[in-house]
């Protein structure tokens, strides 16, 4: 009686044990692939486009400035002002500013925020339009063109400087959506480490049965072990993922690090940069689109979790059930 008693306990004990360790198990893993195909969608819909839109406004106001300074030094402020280019640019500026607002990508610092950038930028226009307004008076033009010129290139308090200071924080705020470390590592982690404890408790639980029942293999326990070397499939989807993360970081880093040497100088460095931002925009949205259909698979991972249990419950149940009935 005894010895009934003890291997009922076992086998109640042995199950208890097996269901608690799958759904921690499920939970970990769940967690920590729906935490990494979670950020794709972040990149493509408000990270990269919020990086993009600073290094758009910042590429179009060293253009209109370039334009201007053109159009004055010409002489031909007196007809069309600071030229119809300088306008163009300044207006798709001005809109890259507003589509940084929205998105509210590093923007919290009041000092960087887009509502204080607009508002130099508007103080930039009005000296630019002053200074074309004295096409006859040389040396008036040219004091609103410096004002101007300061308004956009002073350091520290220069629009060009505040983008810049802008767009390191959403580079920042990048490298910890796109970083396989911290949190996003350790969960991993714990998710192999309960996944291997799962699986080690099985092979202990078998060994156990077979002491102390007839049959040499239980197979709702090998079916379950099975489904869990199966859900390792999971981690060459999820590298795959983060490789293209890896590549979204590299891609927009390296735009926010061409803009940040580029000077109002560059004419031809600009006319590069507007295209390898373009460029830049649809490898980005491809690479994070690509991720789509593996993130679906998530829903695979509660489904082999449950499917897990019931064949535990089934594989350790029939034992108690002929042992509960044996004389």
């Amino acid at each position: 009686m005894r010895r009934r008693l003890g291997t009922r306990r076992l086998l109640r004990a042995q199950l208890t044990a097996l269901l608690v360790l799958t759904a921690l198990t499920a939970t970990l893993l769940f967690d920590a692939y729906g935490d990494l195909h979670r950020r794709p969608a972040e990149v493509r819909d408000r990270i990269a486009p919020a990086v993009l839109e600073v290094a758009a406004a910042r590429t179009a106001l060293m253009t209109a400035h370039l334009a201007a300074r053109e159009t004055l030094e010409e002489g031909l402020s007196d007809v069309v002002g600071p030229g119809e280019e300088y306008r163009t640019q300044i207006a798709s500026a001005t809109q890259s500013l507003s589509q940084i607002a929205d998105r509210q990508v590093g923007s919290e610092d009041a000092e960087l925020g887009p509502a204080t950038i607009s508002a130099l930028l508007v103080a930039y226009s009005e000296a630019v339009e002053r200074a074309g307004s004295f096409a006859g008076t040389r040396v008036l033009r040219e004091a609103w063109f410096r004002s101007a010129d300061a308004i956009l290139n002073r350091d520290n308090t220069g629009i060009l400087h505040r983008l810049d200071a802008l767009q390191q924080l959403q580079l920042a705020e990048l490298t910890e959506e796109t970083s396989f470390t911290g949190a996003h590592e350790r969960l991993w982690w714990w998710a192999a480490a309960a996944l291997l404890s799962l699986v080690a408790l099985l092979a202990v639980v078998q060994g156990q049965l077979n002491r102390r029942f007839p049959q040499r293999l239980n197979p709702y326990l090998l079916g379950a072990a099975l489904i869990l070397l199966a859900s390792w499939f999971a981690v060459p989807a999820a590298r795959h993922t983060q490789d293209r993360l890896d590549a979204a970081h590299a891609e927009l880093a390296g735009v926010i690090g061409d803009l940040h040497g580029t000077t109002t100088d560059d004419e031809l460095e600009l006319d590069v940069l507007r295209t390898r931002t373009s460029e830049v925009a649809e490898r980005v949205t491809d690479d994070m689109n690509e991720t789509g259909t593996r993130a679906g698979a998530i829903t695979a991972i509660p489904v082999g979790g449950g499917a897990v249990a019931l064949l535990c419950w089934l594989g350790i149940g029939r034992h108690a059930v002929r042992y509960r009935h044996r004389p």
